[in-house]
């Protein structure tokens, strides 16, 4: 094998767990990252003397790479970081949750004995399901969510407290756009996998903690290089290697592993990359707001997540339970929506108007809202992805966008990542 030195551009999760790889491959890797911290989309805020985080993400037990590759990074000495429960859904009146003795088909049962829906509504959700674990169930290319669950005679109180609740938390997409090929992977995968799959894991701590500064310090410990604040261009593009316009070092490989809209700002000539980024340019983007409020250390809702129909407050995380922070309240807003038309202090004062509305809290301490307001690309059917090896022999993509099965998620953006260190491996 030819010695090889690669340069990763980006320190979000797919950029980290490609270093990650390398690294335990015995590749030499350094990460450029142009802000001060690492994680991307799923990183550390701090507000008030609080740790926050840009976004609250919620883990699956189907997130085999994800959970597989934080196994790997934690030593014995790391406490535990992560709140495991079996599959609850909490979503205005709709209440489901597993039996609580094991069972064949459990999560099925599940549905069977849900509150806050009709009988009819069970059995029609169960047949979906069924149909689904079974692969009997077609889809077009141009489907979208919501005809496709119309197709399947899906009722529209179903669709309204069921699927696009799941759909917006897994695409952040309405139903009525969202790709109905992506979502059934979502469904199968996280839903109707087998041994505990369908797991709700709650990360107990900042994301940066979580995974970041465990990788950080796993890639540093293996001889790979971390370097915050510094923008990385690629100013040479020749058969024998690659030059950063921060480095001196020649590269064999580069890592593009931004987010898709950033590709292109990582060339110095992106006309190089021509067919990759005409893809690229063609994504719309998705934003996901986040608002923290902050109450009395005696305030909390009981529940880790609830979700609540409302275009203000889609999901309701008490991160006293989950993060040990009394009176902490998280509210996720996911994807379009009216809410994009107002400023952050109306916004936080419509959100706290329904905290209070459903749990008697009164007006909040403080509150923050964070809005990604291109937090993931518009998973909507028949989009074109581009593939990770690029044009460029040896520059590879990394990024959730790139791993077709999946939407933008943390495990997309691992496994994407993954991938790029196997394509370099294997082209070594």
């Amino acid at each position: 094998m030819r010695q090889i030195n690669v340069g990763i551009i980006g320190g979000g999760w797919a950029g980290l767990a490609a270093g990650i790889k390398l690294a335990e491959s015995g590749v030499r890797a350094s990460v450029y990252e142009a802000s001060h911290t690492l994680g991307g989309r799923a990183r550390k805020l701090t507000v008030n003397n609080t740790n926050l985080d840009n976004g609250i993400h919620l883990l699956s037990g189907a997130y085999s790479a994800t959970l597989s590759t934080l196994d790997q990074i934690r030593t014995p000495a790391d406490r535990t970081s992560l709140d495991r429960q079996p599959f609850n859904f909490l979503y205005g009146p709709l209440k489901i949750t597993k039996p609580p003795i094991p069972l064949p088909l459990e999560t099925l049962f599940g549905f069977l004995f849900a509150r806050g829906i009709s009988l009819s509504d069970k059995i029609a959700a169960l047949r979906f399901l069924r149909r689904i674990q079974t692969r009997q169930v077609n889809t077009k290319s141009s489907d979208t969510v919501h005809c496709l669950l119309t197709r399947y005679r899906q009722s529209e109180i179903l669709i309204e407290l069921l699927w696009n609740p799941i759909c917006l938390s897994a695409l952040n997409i309405d139903c009525t756009r969202g790709s109905a090929s992506v979502f059934m992977n979502v469904i199968a995968d996280a839903l109707l996998g087998s041994g505990k799959s369908s797991d709700l894991i709650f990360p107990t701590n900042d994301l940066t903690s979580l995974f970041a500064s465990l990788a950080e310090r796993y890639i540093k410990k293996h001889k790979g290089n971390i370097h915050l604040g510094k923008r990385a261009l690629i100013t040479r593009v020749k058969k024998n290697g690659f030059s950063l316009s921060i480095s001196d070092e020649q590269f064999t490989h580069l890592v593009i592993a931004t987010a898709p809209h950033n590709v292109r700002n990582t060339f110095k000539d992106p006309s190089k990359l021509g067919a990759t980024l005409s893809i690229i340019d063609r994504f719309s983007y998705e934003p996901i707001y986040t608002i923290y409020h902050k109450y009395a250390e005696n305030i909390s809702t009981n529940h880790r997540m609830i979700g609540l129909n409302s275009p203000y407050a889609h999901w309701v995380f008490d991160r006293g339970i989950t993060h040990h922070d009394p009176g902490l309240i998280g509210v996720v807003i996911s994807g379009s929506g009216r809410h994009q038309n107002l400023s952050h202090e109306r916004l936080s004062k419509e959100s706290a108007k329904i905290i209070d509305r459903e749990f008697g809290f009164g007006h909040p301490l403080w509150s923050k809202v964070v809005a990604e307001k291109r937090a993931t690309f518009t998973c909507s059917p028949q989009l074109q992805r581009p593939k990770q090896v690029t044009e460029i022999s040896g520059i590879i993509l990394a990024g959730d966008y790139t791993y077709e099965r999946y939407p933008a998620t943390l495990e997309a953006a691992v496994r994407s990542g993954i991938e790029a260190s196997k394509i370099i491996l294997k082209s070594s």
